[in-house]
């Protein structure tokens, strides 16, 4: 218990977390300009409740803008990957350009490694280059669906 004279010390530990999650919450830490502690206790919080009581919404709107978006990310990355051609590329550019401006989403992975992809003359290395790519996109994916979810998620509440 936490006496009422005393002013409260926390108490400090250090994690070991990938690179990658650490960079995630920097980007965090600037955009809202919480700190880090904040942030991940925010989402361990935010996990817990999830957990307790998971609900769902009648609304349907994220839901359908969440599908609109992957479809569109998805086509775009696909038709490239059969023809990467510089229509494809370009229509790939702008489907990454597009997450970044209306939703904050960092894809610019995905047009690096096309830009690997397509320069790649050797099958056996672009091979290689494939999975990484498909990789960089199932990422990317996956961001959109936790940036949807947190949005629905922090309206309900």
């Amino acid at each position: 218990m936490v006496s009422r004279n005393k002013p409260y010390k926390k108490e400090w530990s250090t994690i070991r977390i990938p690179k990658e999650v650490k960079n995630r919450i920097d980007d965090l830490r600037v955009r809202t300009g919480m700190v880090t502690w904040e942030i991940i206790n925010n989402a361990v919080s935010f996990y817990e409740e999830f957990l307790r009581k998971p609900s769902v919404r009648t609304s349907t709107t994220n839901l359908d803008k969440l599908a609109w978006y992957i479809t569109k990310l998805a086509l775009a990355y696909g038709a490239f990957r059969e023809n990467p051609c510089e229509e494809k590329y370009e229509m790939l550019v702008k489907r990454v350009e597009e997450l970044k401006q209306r939703f904050g989403i960092e894809a610019d992975i995905l047009v690096r490694m096309a830009d690997y992809y397509k320069s790649a003359k050797d099958p056996e290395l672009q091979k290689k280059i494939a999975i990484d790519f498909s990789m960089a996109f199932k990422q990317v994916v996956k961001e959109i669906v936790i940036h949807f979810m947190f949005e629905l998620v922090t309206k309900e509440q």
